[in-house]
């Protein structure tokens, strides 16, 4: 049973449908084409075509089931998390969680369908392989859009739900800001130069809004897939500092992220795209696990950083719910 592999680029009319296998990517190899990592890159998959997908769709599907909190035992760990963040030196972490809705597997070519229909500015997925089991998405964020020697990036950080129209709070606007400074001294230390900021602006991304900051950098050199590497995980997904963020994360999350918060999407030096794997889910054959995070600082409560994540998910369940 050959792996899958179909998406749809942001503001494309078209998607890419292909048959093929999904393999390892060897430490030190750089990719050419569609590539997937986990949230640390410990493991990176590039894809290679071997056909084009046809009308009969057969998906792989994981042999784990990932864990699910109660609201009550997300409050506790999240508690604990924030507790940490004096005693392991962070300043931001990102937390996450994992919400189970059921869901037939078989009809995921008809959720790609529709959020690729609902979400144009979005970069939107679907890839089943015996190596990670089959997932889909439709993620807002751009790690790094590469053409020529220009490239591109965003700061994608600070959350309100889409009908919220009070002011953003110091937290939010804190946690932005870390983003924004990590992005930069990452740009600056890979020797880009003529780095330009605009922002930071209010995005609207399906059921929820960001605040988000735009980078254009020029490269000195052809190194895109080591910037690619440095910039992620980025503070949004991840915290700072990253080590130590890191570290709180290991301590207090209950599930493995999996792909999770990794990076998708297409690479070639001149020409790459990548987007940081974000509103997404594993679908197993008759549900469907959506994976969510908040970015906690000092000043988070985890009662409201829950709600927030139930909004995030909202982009795939509202998808869900439209299909019979």
């Amino acid at each position: 049973m050959k792996d899958i592999l179909i998406y749809r680029l942001p503001k494309e009319t078209s998607f890419v449908s292909k048959r093929g296998v999904f393999s390892a990517l060897k430490e030190g190899e750089k990719p050419s084409g569609f590539v997937v990592s986990d949230f640390l890159h410990e493991q990176t998959f590039h894809f290679s075509e071997t056909a084009e997908l046809d009308s009969e769709l057969d998906f792989h599907y994981g042999k784990e089931t990932p864990v699910v909190i109660s609201r009550r035992d997300y409050q506790i760990e999240a508690q604990a998390f924030l507790n940490s963040f004096p005693l392991l030196g962070v300043e931001k972490g990102v937390f996450s969680r994992i919400k189970q809705t059921p869901f037939s597997g078989e009809k995921a070519i008809d959720l790609f369908r529709i959020l690729e229909n609902s979400y144009p500015n979005a970069f939107c997925y679907l890839i089943s392989s015996a190596e990670f089991g089959t997932w889909i998405g439709a993620t807002p964020e751009l790690l790094m859009n590469q053409e020529g020697m220009v490239c591109k990036t965003v700061a994608l950080a600070g959350t309100h739900g889409e009908n919220e129209e009070h002011d953003w709070t110091p937290k939010e606007l804190e946690e932005h800001a870390f983003v924004v400074d990590a992005i930069k001294e990452t740009l600056e230390r890979n020797d880009c130069v003529e780095i330009e900021a605009e922002g930071p602006y209010v995005v609207l991304a399906g059921p929820v809004q960001h605040l988000k900051t735009d980078f254009k950098a020029l490269l000195t050199k052809p190194n895109a897939w080591s910037i690619a590497l440095d910039l992620h995980p980025t503070p949004a997904v991840c915290g700072t500092p990253r080590r130590n963020a890191m570290e709180a994360i290991a301590s207090r999350e209950m599930h493995n992220r999996e792909l999770y918060t990794g990076f998708i999407g297409l690479f070639e030096e001149g020409n790459t795209n990548l987007f940081v794997n974000l509103r997404c889910a594993q679908l197993f054959r008759d549900k469907a696990f959506l994976y969510v995070g908040g970015g906690f600082t000092m000043d988070s409560i985890p009662d409201l950083e829950w709600e927030e994540t139930e909004h995030k998910a909202e982009t795939l369940m509202r998808a869900m719910k439209k299909i019979d």
